[in-house]
């Protein structure tokens, strides 16, 4: 649930965007990879680990028209999931534009999966995502979330600025709106993030404040594998 896509694209943990300053364009690269680890995988405000610590890492392949594919992937709790392990699998196209190509985006398709439980489980989800300077929009969407055939969209806004070299403010804005949304908390809700990244002899750190405006009925702050109360996050990653 959390993808590093393509060689533009603004790494994310989470809902905390780290600084694009931090990691150097791929467009040369055919392989790239990431590996990281966090003290609670969090996707969209929620845990995916009752709030204990996951270890990720990705996989891309990029080519110079443009298409990029790739995997993901992280630990999930074992009491919320039968699967121990999330892969995602993903495929999409990245691009430039303006006069100088200041603007970039890209479109792409990624297939949850979590191997060792019910198919049921796996849905396909497609995003649009627009990069200028240090902010980046975009727009996700499927028609079967968790495969329960209840659409479930989700926009986000990120913005990154660089206080001084190597260190950066990053702010999230996130909201999650559809009959998805109802089928997890009964509501539409937002979550957000705000935080600082840096980088320190090759390996990108962040610490950031992750939160919802979940309603008191639907808030979980408890070791649930689906807390969703407000925490801070703290990753430590390293691109190759």
């Amino acid at each position: 649930m959390y993808k590093k896509l393509n060689n533009k694209r603004i790494a994310q943990v989470v809902g905390l965007t780290l600084s694009t300053a931090l990691f150097a364009p791929l467009a040369q690269a055919e392989f790239s990879g990431e590996i990281s680890i966090t003290n609670d995988y969090r996707f969209r405000g929620v845990s995916q680990t009752a709030g204990d610590f996951a270890l990720q890492g990705s996989l891309d392949y990029s080519l110079e028209n443009g298409l990029f594919f790739g995997a993901w992937a992280s630990n999930v709790d074992k009491d919320s999931y039968d699967a121990d392990v999330e892969i995602d699998v993903y495929a999409g196209y990245w691009g430039a534009f303006g006069a100088d190509e200041e603007w970039e985006y890209d479109v792409t398709l990624t297939y949850y999966t979590y191997p060792g439980q019910d198919e049921s489980t796996r849905y396909l989800e497609a995003n649009v995502g627009l990069y200028y300077a240090g902010f980046h929009l975009a727009q996700w969407y499927t028609n079967d979330y968790s495969n329960a055939d209840v659409s479930l969209n989700y926009t986000e806004l990120n913005y990154s600025y660089e206080i001084s070299e190597n260190w950066s403010i990053d702010a999230h804005v996130g909201y999650s709106y559809g009959d998805g949304a109802d089928y997890d908390w009964g509501e539409d809700y937002v979550d957000y993030s705000i935080g600082v990244s840096t980088e320190i002899g090759g390996v990108g750190l962040s610490l950031a404040w992750l939160d919802t405006n979940l309603s008191d009925d639907n808030i979980i702050d408890s070791s649930d594998p689906w807390r969703n109360d407000g925490t801070v996050l703290a990753t430590a990653s390293y691109a190759f």
